[in-house]
């Protein structure tokens, strides 16, 4: 299979390229010079074949940018990234110096206790970072664990190869990439809940991964075995993995305990995360060049940092403010009106029933209550207190017109003489005298003299002059029908 790059080829216009390191089915590693700097790094760059796989370079991009955010010293840093002229990915790591543990344990055959514990610390607290930000590995293997040098000369160990490693907070994207029923990982190493195909995979499937390297680092074996992918799978699901003092005699009991709760198959009953992995495995571990109590304190300080991160970027996302802020009165002019609101530009000034001035808000504006809130200041709406007074007061003189007009049909004497009303206007003619229609047969010819001593009220009604000798007789009046003699208006006491 041909390589995409050749020894001599320049990266980016800055990166020669000196010697093959590694190369894999989807890439290859290759050791690379800094023109300009004369430092060394790792170039990662991803076979032709892989371009057209958007799954495969979504991977590729993936790690780079969970290995960017990853700043533990036992994690392979990364410089840059970018594309080759045929749009095949890079991406510019770390140079490391050494052998992945899988390498080392083949070399020298199983590890004494205390170094693969000390290992195993080295690799939780790349974890504790990791998974404090919401990363989940999902494929830890001795093969990804590289063993190198430390500034200092000592043993230190990098956690490689976030591919297919997932986002906690990204559930949508992590559906997406399982929804084909595909298995993530490397079936030796995998959980049973990976195994299942969970949505729901955290931190705990690398611990138990983590169990299962502690296991064949110490063995040289691993606990769940198979001639096919099929017989391992099932003996992950069904088998009980067997205490490794079984294997390998001066092991001790605690660190069976240790191994036996990371490969527990209910994940509930594992650590809940590396830290308290960590405070068990310790005591285990060499004391040099760290002891114990130290490598303890510093993953729970990493894990700690990281989670407080990690909380300060959600809290930086954007987000609606529900709080109730009375004091700032630019915030609530960004609320929409709503459609129940007065338009106090078209009302009288605010009021209310005792007759005090209300704060009115500024047009455009929502009250706090409207959203849930309390403020001092409310919309007062006085067009609607009118409408009810005028509909009250309409609804009186209605009934007491009924009241008055029935009251002079049925007792037509009932009423005392009410008081003289001033005379008509002269610009009007005199009024004639009027004829009830009920009282026509009966009445008297000539008015009385107190009739005719009393002028007629103004605007009353009576007949008027149509044409030649006849005369119109008018409906009786709306307050009252007018009888002979003096004129009476009707009480509404």
């Amino acid at each position: 299979m041909s390589l995409p790059i050749a020894i001599g080829d320049v990266i980016a216009e800055k990166y020669r390229v000196d010697r093959l390191l590694g190369s894999g089915g989807m890439g290859v590693v290759v050791a690379a010079t800094h023109l300009t700097l004369r430092t060394r790094r790792a170039i990662k760059v991803m076979r032709p074949h892989g371009v057209g796989s958007p799954l495969g370079v979504e991977r590729f991009l993936r790690e780079a940018r969970a290995l960017s955010e990853l700043r533990s010293a036992h994690v392979a840093r990364v410089y840059d990234v970018g594309r080759l002229p045929n749009d095949a990915p890079f991406m510019v790591m770390e140079y490391l110096e050494g052998q992945t543990l899988l390498a080392r344990l083949a070399q020298r055959g199983p590890l004494p206790a205390e170094e693969a514990a000390a290992y195993v610390l080295h690799a939780c607290e790349a974890l504790a970072e990791a998974h404090a930000l919401g990363m989940v590995h999902r494929d830890l293997k001795p093969d990804n664990l590289f063993l190198t040098q430390a500034h200092d000369g000592s043993p230190c160990v990098k956690v490689l190869d976030f591919g297919v490693s997932k986002l906690l907070h990204d559930e949508g994207e992590g559906r997406a990439r399982t929804s084909t029923g595909a298995i993530v990982g490397s079936p030796l190493y995998m959980s049973p809940e990976q195994i299942n195909g969970a949505h729901d995979i955290d931190g705990r499937s690398d611990i138990w991964a983590m169990g299962i390297i502690l296991f064949q680092l110490v063995t040289g074996e691993c606990p769940f075995a198979g001639n096919n992918v099929l017989e391992i799978l099932a003996q992950i699901a069904t088998k009980k993995p067997p205490p490794p003092s079984t294997l390998r005699e001066e092991l001790k009991a605690p660190f069976d305990a240790v191994i036996l709760r990371c490969l527990e198959k209910d994940r509930a009953l594992r650590y809940p995360d590396v830290v308290a992995l960590s405070r068990d495995l310790a005591p285990l571990a060499r004391s040099e060049p760290d002891p114990p109590a130290a490598l303890v304190a510093r993953i729970e300080r990493v894990y700690a940092m990281a989670t407080k991160t990690a909380s300060m970027s959600t809290a930086a996302e954007p987000h609606a403010d529900t709080t109730d802020t009375p004091e700032r009165p630019e915030l609530e002019a960004r609320t929409p009106e709503p459609a129940h609101a007065v338009d106090i530009t078209c009302t009288p000034t605010p009021w209310t029933r005792a007759g005090m001035p209300m704060t009115s808000p500024i047009e455009g504006t929502m009250l706090a209550s409207v959203a849930g809130g309390s403020t001092g200041t409310h919309v007062a709406k006085p067009r609607r207190a009118l409408v009810r007074h005028f509909a009250a007061a309409a609804i009186v003189l209605a009934l007491s017109a009924s009241l008055g007009k029935l009251l002079s049909l049925i007792h037509p004497q009932m009423h005392a003489p009410a008081s003289q009303v001033p005379a008509a206007s002269s610009d009007l003619p005199p009024p004639l005298a009027t004829t009830h229609p009920r009282t026509a047969s009966t009445a008297p010819k000539q008015p009385s003299k107190n009739a005719s001593k009393i002028p007629p009220p103004a605007g009353s009604v009576g007949a008027v002059p149509i044409s030649s000798g006849s005369t119109h007789v008018s409906p009786p009046a709306r307050m009252g029908s007018p009888q002979q003699g003096p004129v009476r208006r009707p009480s509404f006491r």
